[in-house]
């Protein structure tokens, strides 16, 4: 497998070369169609989906590190340009927006260079794989100017905006309390007992992309990334997205102002992250409502380790509890407790629009029709808070969180908070290296930075 030379990558300088690329038989059309010119990085598995979603635009070019699990994509997209490399993707000329649907080790330094070459970015949750990497990225996405949205597709669904409808109209009085749970748990992996053979057309070394490279083992590539640290955040940063997501819209969190995280383990495997997760949040008051103490769990089935059946018949759910009532929602459905309390309840006038689909919703506002619910400035907070909790949980310590410094106020915390990168895949928005920017730009991002070079410069020094 011949690997992406540290040369060759610095030259693409993670954003847009010199040379433009116009992909094979194909005009741009958006003038005359108005239609939108996409990228996409990734096309299998939860990317196929987003793939799908945005299949009605002009798909100028695909990308996926793994030539086998493209062959749907480029047979239904034959005069797209297909890479295995992204950033010869983003050279493409006339590509507007971007979706990545990849692993989230590589979500920042994939959605970081599409912004920078000022392309409108869809990512997949949770955003990034560390908090300054959400940081960084919200900050390029407002820097820019451009059109974003995470992928919490829930979002769109009529259900969560029924539930929203119900607290903010105060049907269940002021919530101080709200319980969150998973039911999910990371399957068993077993490295090879022999050295494996990286499966041909497989570009393992753009898959690591950033992490320090380790031997090509499948019980860590394609979706078993997220059982691993250096590559995903388990359950936890997989599906919290989704189920905080409820909470923290109904409410208006902000980011917490603490959080503490335990873990066990309950199965075997050389998995490194854990089956039970729970994590106490503590998130201050917001104007007139009161401060919030929030609990995940992931791997039960109910708000607590003891739950392994469906709790009032939700497996994974979210629990509210208000001074007049409770309200416990899943995906689909809601119920207001107790029952006999609101046998005669008629809901609130629906004050949040229908979803026009969640992919939609970012296509549509690209074109200035609207504006996308999931922003960054919005997923981003939802995105931190969740990533907090891994940052606690690793850390084995209850952490504050100082958002104007950026910091847990613990060196052993705050070394969670960003990773060590690959040489040659530094990120410019997070440790200043090989940045275009000018000088007085420069100068204003330095205070930016600073956390994250502090972290940086303390893992590289012990």
């Amino acid at each position: 497998m011949k690997k992406t030379s540290r040369r060759s990558f610095v030259k693409a300088g993670l954003g847009v070369g010199a040379a433009m690329i116009t992909a094979p038989n194909f005009i741009s059309a958006r003038s005359v169609m108005g239609k939108i010119n996409l990228g996409v990085i990734g096309v299998y598995n939860r990317a196929a989906a987003n793939l799908a979603g945005v299949s009605g635009e002009n798909i100028l070019a695909l990308c996926d590190v793994d030539e086998s699990r493209a062959t749907k994509a480029r047979d239904q997209f034959p005069k797209a340009a297909f890479f295995q490399d992204f950033r010869k993707l983003l050279d493409v000329k006339g590509i507007d927006a971007v979706v990545v649907g990849t692993p989230d080790h590589v979500h920042a330094v994939q959605g970081i260079a599409a912004m920078r070459a000022g392309k409108h970015l869809y990512c997949e949750k949770p955003l990034a794989h560390s908090v300054l990497e959400v940081r960084a990225m919200i900050k390029t996405a407002r820097a820019n100017k451009l059109v974003t949205q995470m992928g919490t597709q829930i979002h769109a669904e009529k259900n969560y905006r029924r539930v929203v409808e119900i607290i903010q109209a105060g049907v269940i009085g002021e919530v101080k309390r709200v319980q969150v749970w998973q039911s999910s748990k990371p399957p068993v992996q077993r490295f090879a007992k022999e050295p494996a053979k990286i499966p041909q057309g497989f570009n393992y070394d753009l898959w690591l992309g950033p992490v320090p490279y380790k031997k090509y083992d499948p019980a860590f590539t394609h979706f078993n990334w997220r059982y691993f640290w250096e590559f995903g955040g388990g359950v936890f940063a997989d599906m919290a997205c989704h189920y905080m997501d409820l909470p923290h819209w109904a409410l208006g969190l902000t980011l917490p102002t603490s959080v503490e995280a335990v873990s066990k383990r309950i199965q075997e495997g050389d998995q490194t992250v854990p089956d039970l997760v729970k994590a106490e949040y503590h998130y201050p008051a917001r104007g007139k409502q009161p401060a919030v103490h929030l609990t995940w769990y992931n791997g039960c089935s109910g708000p607590g380790w003891e739950h392994d059946k469906p709790y009032l018949g939700y497996g994974s759910g979210v629990l509210f509890e208000g001074s007049k009532g409770k309200l416990i929602s899943g995906y689909s459905k809601h119920n207001l407790l107790p029952d006999e309390n609101f046998k005669n309840f008629t809901p609130p006038a629906p004050t949040i629009p229908d979803s026009i689909g969640h992919h939609k919703e970012w296509l549509e506002a690209i074109r200035g029709n609207g504006k996308t619910l999931c922003n960054f400035d919005y997923s981003g907070i939802l995105a931190q808070s969740v990533l907090l909790g891994n940052v606690s949980l690793r850390s084995g310590q209850k952490i504050t969180w100082d958002e104007t410094r950026a910091t847990t106020g613990s060196a052993k915390a705050d070394a969670y908070l960003i990773r060590e990168y690959r040489k040659g895949w530094e990120i410019p928005e997070i440790t200043g290296a090989n940045s275009s920017q000018t000088e007085g730009e420069s100068a204003s991002q330095e205070k930016h930075l600073r956390p994250a070079r502090r972290i940086l410069n303390r893992l590289r020094h012990g």
